[in-house]
């Protein structure tokens, strides 16, 4: 059973200390080494419908992803970082425009070594904060295109252009997808197909994959759709899948991660993509990071994995709102 209202001072600093020092110690273990990079940067990863906080000249880093990588293409080695974070307009119970993010790359390591650093930190907090319930005792892997077709019948190759994925859907969640397409009507081919899948991974979520998601403990979705890998390399066996994961516990998405793309002109190429989502909702444009599609050559081959600390901390504490647990003392 939740408990309800807010967690008492004293207690939410004892669970955010205690969480701070369970993730720290289980990197160190591991041998990974603890970095800070700036929150004020020149250019932020750009992605459909994450909105960065100006602070002029620069940004406020809605993820320290380029940074990081960045370091590791200067031979770092494996990585952490616990990174305060900024996103604007993301209010809500699990929402907030100031987060914490634990984010760390394994140099030479697959996707499936980080899924397990998730699980471990998952055990730990919940352990180390004497956690209301018990943290996942089975995790569940289940490819997106499974998942799909469990959920709503339906079994998608992964690469379908934007009319093919509306065909292939069910009215509740083609609706939705053809709704948004005529923002993209002049937009290239490459363009339409990103709103079409973004639009369903949406819709999919909302409708389907999330009152599925309630009655597991702890699941990976993986085997992304290709036109949804963001910064993920796509399978050279099976070029329509992306090697892209996302860590879900009882319904609540944790963490987000990727065998990283190495490749600056793809990279490119895929930023210049959601630029022109963007430019279909009129959003504002965002500058592309040329020194970090500079390194990029340089990354070494490595699997990385952002996890949403203020929400496992909720999760531990037994709580549905971050705001129960934060440290914030007023509003800004």
């Amino acid at each position: 059973m939740r408990a309800v209202g807010g967690v008492p001072w004293p207690e939410r600093v004892r669970l955010w200390d205690a969480a701070l020092s369970a993730v720290c110690g289980y990197f160190r273990e591991q041998g990974l080494r603890e970095v800070s990079t700036p929150v004020r940067v020149p250019a932020v990863a750009v992605e459909p419908f994450i909105e960065p906080i100006a602070a002029p000249p620069a940004l406020l880093a809605t993820s320290p992803e380029l940074a990081m990588k960045r370091l590791l293409a200067r031979d770092s080695g494996s990585i952490f970082q616990i990174a305060h974070v900024f996103r604007r307009a993301e209010i809500g119970e699990r929402h907030s425009e100031e987060f914490h993010l634990v984010e760390w790359y394994r140099v030479g390591a697959p996707i499936d070594a980080v899924l397990a650093d998730v699980e471990a930190i998952v055990a730990r907090v919940f352990e180390s904060t004497g956690a209301i319930g018990h943290a996942p005792k089975d995790w569940r892997r289940v490819r997106f295109r499974d998942a799909v077709a469990a959920t709503c019948g339906v079994r998608l190759r992964g690469d379908e252009d934007a009319e093919a994925l509306v065909a292939a859907l069910p009215p509740v969640l083609a609706e939705p997808v053809a709704a948004a397409l005529p923002r993209a009507h002049a937009a290239t081919a490459a363009v339409r197909a990103l709103l079409a899948w973004t639009a369903f991974f949406s819709a999919w979520s909302d409708l389907s994959f999330e009152p599925w998601l309630k009655e597991q403990e702890g699941v990976h979705l993986v085997e992304f759709p290709a036109p949804l890998a963001a910064l993920a390399e796509l399978d050279p066996a099976e070029p329509s899948l992306a090697r892209r994961a996302e860590c879900h516990v009882r319904g609540l998405e944790l963490a987000n991660g990727y065998v990283e793309l190495r490749d600056p002109g793809e990279q490119r190429r895929r930023f210049e993509v959601v630029a022109g989502l963007r430019a279909a909702f009129e959003l504002p444009t965002l500058p592309i990071d040329a020194a970090f599609l500079g390194d990029l050559p340089r990354l070494p081959p490595c699997s990385g994995m952002a996890l949403g600390l203020d929400r496992l901390i909720t999760l531990a504490a037994g709580r549905t709102r971050i705001g129960d647990v934060s440290l914030a003392l007023g509003e800004i």
